[in-house]
């Protein structure tokens, strides 16, 4: 009988300290921890956050978002709703995964641009619509359109069209002239991403990484960080103190003109 109660104790235990690993980041860089549960809508998703026995519904504005039993979700505008969506794959260009209608499987598959230009992951007309969706990249872009890669290959295609911006952001970084405090605010970000690559590892640390090289190729050509940016970095530091004060100094400076 001890035994049966030490292993419902023990199952209790465990259960409660998964959901302590569950948090949400609001759309103000907030971090609320507790047990959270998504609620899928016709309109925009919802999900509840379950802290110290009280339940309270956040809507998918509210909350940007949502770390359940080990899966990032982020909030995606999509066919005029915002949806929760499973990041499958970060970057320049990102990899989704959304309920398809009637389905509880995060089974439909949604790429997304940095800049906020999205491409739901066609079937009959894969080459035509994603050769055109990848056009930044040439290279990458022929080798749909020819049926080297086909949607099988999805994470290949996504890694090579995200080092081909890499690659092409840092070359026009190297063919644009700087000023000496351009430089300097370009090295504090570079040196910022050494620390954050040698730290250990925290659930955001590659999202992280790469805001922090999109942030490092606009300081260098000079141009303000945009509201998502920044708003993306400080949610990826908001439990790490001592990072977010290093990369509050750092916005300092890239904001004065």
């Amino acid at each position: 009988m001890k035994q049966i109660i030490y292993l419902i104790s023990f199952v209790l235990m465990a259960v409660e300290t998964l959901a302590q690993t569950d948090y949400a980041i609001t759309s103000k860089g907030d971090t609320l921890k507790g047990e959270v549960k998504i609620l899928a809508y016709d309109l925009n998703d919802q999900v509840q956050l379950h802290v110290n026995k009280k339940k309270k519904v956040y809507t998918s504005t509210e909350i940007l978002t949502v770390f359940d039993e080990g899966v990032l979700f982020k909030t995606v505008k999509f066919d005029g709703r915002f949806k929760y969506m499973q990041l499958l794959k970060s970057g320049f260009l990102s990899l989704y995964g959304f309920r398809m209608p009637n389905q509880t499987g995060y089974d439909g598959r949604y790429l997304l641009m940095r800049d906020g230009r999205g491409l739901e992951m066609p079937n009959l007309t894969f080459k035509k619509s994603l050769s055109k969706f990848l056009e930044d990249c040439p290279t990458v872009s022929e080798r749909v359109k020819n049926g080297d890669l086909g949607r099988k290959e999805i994470d290949k295609i996504i890694d090579e069209f995200n080092s081909c911006l890499q690659f092409k952001t840092e070359k026009r970084n190297t063919e644009i002239p700087a000023s000496t405090v351009i430089l300097d605010n370009t090295k504090s970000v570079d040196e910022f991403i050494k620390q954050i690559e040698a730290a250990p590892d925290f659930a955001t640390k590659k999202d992280a990484i790469d805001l922090l090289k999109d942030l490092s190729g606009k300081v260098y050509r000079d141009e303000i960080p945009p509201n998502y940016l920044i708003k993306e970095l400080r949610a990826s530091f908001k439990d790490l103190p001592t990072f977010a004060e290093e990369l509050e100094k750092i916005l300092a400076k890239t904001k004065k003109k």
